[in-house]
């Protein structure tokens, strides 16, 4: 068996700022500093918030924890830009320098420990003492750094989002739309094939199924029923439910300015809900923002946006991978 070490042998635990949102300044993306709450989603950043004098945000490069949540305890995530905290949530600080890979293999093994917790036991005290394995297997870093096609790692600073220059486009304009055309996964047959549905978990795929994929790869899917909106770039074959509508792309899509895409289509989900479904019809009137070149959306800016993040040679090896 693997040697075990405690989460506080490998990163400095500290409880964060424990600011309540309710007193803060919300802002935009390109001018505000990310607040991080008890959420599973969009890496654990529920609003952008103005500085506070006084007080200096967590550097980006440190790992973030929510230690109460009903269903989420132990939701790990790496923090690309400086951010500021809620209350129950842990900054992790490595105590020797770490890969980005390093970082997301780490943020799994606290996942894993969820198990333990629950509404009555949270995760506040025992954070620091929870096992995880002593040293990262040497695949971590190939499969997540892939280094080969693009050389070194490369270091870049974040790019600023303008979003008052960003123009609207009508979904049906940038993606060819279908529904899934399953419509029971318990009938499938498990197999080799993700079969995605309307979840808002594991990149929407709740079954492997003994099936001839429907789509090859390179689409977005997105769920019009239950987890309405949680869009998700697939980079394998895959089937889908009826209760998810395929994004097939118009133009080359990167993975990079898939995962942007995503991130806008999430935040269209608050105009729908369980009367008001975003089937494919609604789906193919609604349009996005995104930045634009020329009456074009500028798929440059926001590929290189991604890889200002510090994802880029990340998302290489999925497009690899996919």
């Amino acid at each position: 068996m693997d040697a075990l070490v405690l989460v506080d042998e490998r990163f400095d635990v500290s409880s964060g700022h424990q600011l309540a949102l309710s007193h803060l300044k919300q802002t935009n993306p390109a001018d505000g500093i990310a607040y991080v709450a008890r959420s599973h989603r969009n890496n654990g950043i529920t609003a952008w918030i103005e500085e506070i004098s006084g007080l200096d945000p967590a550097p980006a490069g440190c790992i973030t924890v929510a230690l109460r949540s009903r269903n989420h305890a132990l939701a790990s995530f790496v923090q690309p830009r400086q951010f500021y905290t809620s209350y129950h949530v842990a900054i992790l600080s490595p105590r020797r320098p770490m890969t980005l890979a390093e970082k997301l293999w780490y943020c799994e093994c606290i996942e894993v420990n969820r198990f333990k917790f629950n509404f009555g036991r949270q995760a506040n005290r025992t954070l620091s003492t929870l096992p995880i394995p002593a040293s990262v297997p040497a695949w971590v870093e190939d499969v997540m750094y892939e280094r080969g096609r693009r050389g070194a790692t490369r270091e870049r600073a974040a790019l600023a989002l303008d979003t008052r220059r960003w123009e609207e486009y009508l979904l049906s304009d940038l993606f060819e739309l279908h529904a899934g055309r399953f419509s029971r996964g318990s009938d499938l047959p498990h197999g080799s094939t993700p079969f995605v549905t309307a979840s808002d978990t594991d990149n929407g795929i709740t079954k492997w199924v003994a099936l001839e994929p429907d789509w090859p790869g390179g689409q977005i899917t997105v769920p019009n029923n239950g987890s309405i909106g949680a869009a998700f770039y697939q980079g394998w074959p895959f089937t889908a439910s009826r209760d998810v509508t395929v994004l097939d792309p118009k133009f080359p899509m990167t993975p990079a300015v898939a995962l942007f895409i995503c991130t806008v289509i999430r935040l269209e989900a608050f105009r729908f809900h369980y009367a008001r479904k975003w089937n494919t019809g609604r789906m193919s009137r609604s349009t996005i923002r995104l930045p634009g070149k020329h009456g074009q959306p500028d798929l440059e800016f926001m590929h290189e946006y991604m890889l200002s993040l510090g994802l880029g040679n990340l998302l290489d090896a999925a497009a690899r991978l996919g």
